[in-house]
């Protein structure tokens, strides 16, 4: 039992605040400011996604993006990606961004969607 108190504790001082829930106009005009992550597979991205974003890993995250870095995160719904922008939180992250509604809601909001595997 204490080795998993010991666990829950070490989990929580890594966190540092909840990630921030922008809507599609506040992703927009912060969008050049930040490192936009599409945490879908490669073939959803393929589909669509938001110009300039790129499809990346956990493992690749935490190998080479810098902990201070904003980082935006999205996906088809919100729902994956609001799950990814709490990982990242956990891991030590501190500017850590989630995409209301995610592509659904950018694309509702009159937004373009790039096509293929360009960012």
């Amino acid at each position: 039992m204490n080795k998993i108190n010991n666990r829950n504790m070490k989990s929580t001082k890594k966190q540092t605040g909840n990630p921030i829930s922008l809507t599609p106009a506040q992703f927009e005009s912060r969008q050049n400011q930040l490192l936009v992550v599409d945490v879908r597979g490669w073939f959803e991205y393929w589909m669509g996604h938001i110009p300039g974003s790129q499809r990346m890993k956990q493992n690749h995250i935490l190998k080479s993006i810098p902990k201070d870095k904003p980082i935006a995160v999205t996906c088809l719904s919100g729902h994956r990606s609001a799950i990814a922008a709490q990982w990242l939180v956990s891991q030590g992250y501190q500017h850590v961004y989630n995409l209301q509604g995610g592509l659904m809601a950018w694309q509702g909001a009159g937004y373009i969607v790039q096509r293929g595997n360009q960012p």
